[in-house]
């Protein structure tokens, strides 16, 4: 006998289910108790809770009855059409005696169970929209009846209580984890860390405190305004810091160049941009944050959800912000550090300047005067020795006023002082000249300290290595894509792959000839080998390594 046909018995079941829901706190577990309740409280073989998205579609589908192969067979959840949808457009409890009689009927996907009877009640929350039940076929065969609404429409007022309670518990512990991540990001800023850490602990403690699966923070180069993948967390994005973002149609770029925050519920099919790194997802709730004020921002925070879960929270987009303003804050202390330090050198520098311009060669030069008095009346071998002090006197005045000349800020006339371009810049220089032979542009990625490890001689003949390299790629590859990493570390290593043809037997080497040489000469090797040998296009990757020489200058 079903339990529910004694007004008592479901006087009763209702008053547990009210108490089960209200005793949640955790927002998700409150949402599959309210479909679980409903669905024993009607007696129904399946049920589901849409919950509505921003756009009023539906954003997530809980269900009942339903086994995880069922799902799986069935495919994508539905967003809001057919039946489901009218509920949406206009929010009134519904009871049907068969589904696919419905004019708003779009019938069901392949694999899906047959359903006909259905009870729709809608759910709101302050008086808002929040989502819908749905129940369909009674266990008994029967239709849905007038009590069988009553009694829903009761756990409808319970749950959004219940909903509001959860709701509430999430937004109070979501600030307690924002308040103890502000607590370290502050900590670490005020001792003084480097940007670098302070930016990785900003991402890291992003995405704890939004439940994302991936944050990044990227910064401009200094030398080109490229934006770099400093630093980055999740669905292994930490492989790729270091890269080179693209300068144009990507979040990150457009809000780099706005300085306007960006939210989508649906990264993969907002319009506006596409995300910049390679991921095995696709991405859906997407928030990007400038790092400072829009007419001066500098870089960009990202954070993200894979595709299907919750768009991010008003709460959580809010703590996103301050995060960002936390790492501009970091950014600009760092540079004002940074300016102190060099401005205390100069002035470092000019006082050791003076005071051997002031103090030591005037005493110098005051001893070699004595010494040539001396030499006057002194016996011949010994003024001869004299004289030969007072020479050295001279040249060390010399040498003083050399170094004294040095120490003076500003470029030197003959040119020597002069700034050297980068080998970062003078890299992407070449890469960006490349995409109009190739037809694309090639990916890029750092790795160590490029500018300050690698020295000049061996700087030349990355570029000069990286210039035919690619120029290989457009001539002989009939590529789509290319990849090019430069890794500073105890070698200097330029690696550019492809996915063309790769070299046929017969080519012509004098190209792979030359760029051997280069290394042998530096004591290095070049290595060119098929990216997937097994493959139909097989693909090239050229591997260009040399040591790096402890007694070399850096570049710049």
């Amino acid at each position: 006998m079903d339990p529910t046909s004694n007004p008592r018995d479901r006087t009763d079941l209702l008053l547990d289910a009210v108490v089960t829901v209200s005793r949640g706190l955790d927002l998700e577990t409150v949402l599959h108790h309210i479909v679980e309740t409903a669905v024993e409280l009607v007696d129904a073989r399946y049920g589901a809770l849409g919950v509505l998205g921003a756009d009023g579609r539906i954003a997530r589908f809980l269900t009942v009855g339903l086994s995880d192969e069922q799902i799986a067979a069935i495919g994508p959840y539905p967003t809001g059409h057919g039946v489901l949808g009218e509920l949406i457009r206009d929010p009134v409890p519904l009871r049907l005696h068969d589904i696919s009689a419905h004019p708003a009927s779009v019938g069901f996907p392949a694999h899906h169970p047959p359903m006909h009877r259905f009870v729709g009640m809608p759910l709101r929350v302050h008086g808002a929209p929040f989502g819908n039940l749905y129940l369909t076929d009674k266990r008994d065969g029967g239709d849905f009846t007038a009590e069988d609404q009553r009694v829903l429409e009761a756990l409808a007022a319970a749950a959004s209580v219940a909903v509001e309670n959860a709701r509430l518990y999430d937004v109070a512990r979501l600030r307690e984890r924002w308040a103890r991540a502000n607590d370290r990001i502050s900590r670490q800023v005020l001792a003084g860390s480097s940007p670098d850490d302070v930016l990785t602990l900003i991402g890291s403690q992003a995405r704890e405190v939004a439940d994302a699966d991936l944050t990044a923070v990227s910064v401009p180069d200094p030398e080109t305004g490229r934006l770099v993948l400093q630093t980055a967390s999740g669905l292994g994005t930490e492989d790729q810091v270091g890269s080179i973002l693209s300068d144009g149609g990507t979040f990150a770029a457009l809000t780099f160049r706005t300085g306007v925050p960006m939210v989508t519920d649906d990264a993969a099919t907002d319009e506006r941009a596409e995300f910049s790194l390679d991921l095995p997802v696709e991405l859906g709730p997407l928030a990007v944050w400038p790092l400072g004020e829009h007419d001066s921002a500098r870089g960009v925070l990202t954070a993200a959800r894979v595709r299907g879960r919750e768009p991010f929270s008003s709460v959580v987009v809010e703590a996103l912000g301050a995060f960002a303003a936390q790492a501009a804050v970091a950014l600009e202390l760092a540079e004002g550090r940074a300016d102190a330090e060099r401005l205390a050198l100069l002035r470092d520098r000019e006082r050791i300047a003076r005071d051997l311009h002031d103090l030591a060669i005037q005493r110098l030069y005051a001893t070699g005067l004595s010494l040539q008095r001396v030499a006057r009346t002194a016996p011949p071998e010994v003024a001869e020795q004299l004289t030969t002090a007072v020479d050295e006197v001279d040249e060390t005045i010399s040498l003083v006023r050399t170094t004294i000349y040095r120490l003076q800020p500003g470029d030197r006339a003959d040119g020597a002082g002069a700034r050297r371009v980068g080998l970062r810049s003078r890299v992407i220089t070449e890469v960006d000249a490349a995409a109009v032979a190739l037809g694309f542009a090639p990916r890029l990625r750092f790795e160590g300290a490029v500018d300050a490890l690698v020295p000049p001689d061996v700087a030349a003949h990355v570029v000069a290595v990286l210039r035919e390299a690619l120029s290989n790629v457009a001539r002989h590859a009939t590529a789509s894509r290319a990849d090019v990493r430069l890794v500073v570390a105890e070698d200097v290593v330029v690696m550019v792959s492809d996915d063309g043809v790769g070299v046929p037997p017969g080519a012509s080497r004098s190209g792979l000839r030359n760029l051997a040489r280069r290394a042998e000469e530096l004591g290095g090797n070049l290595a060119v080998e098929p990216v997937d040998p097994g493959g139909a296009r097989a693909g090239t990757r050229l591997v260009w390594r040399v040591p790096l020489r402890a007694d070399n200058p850096p570049s710049v």
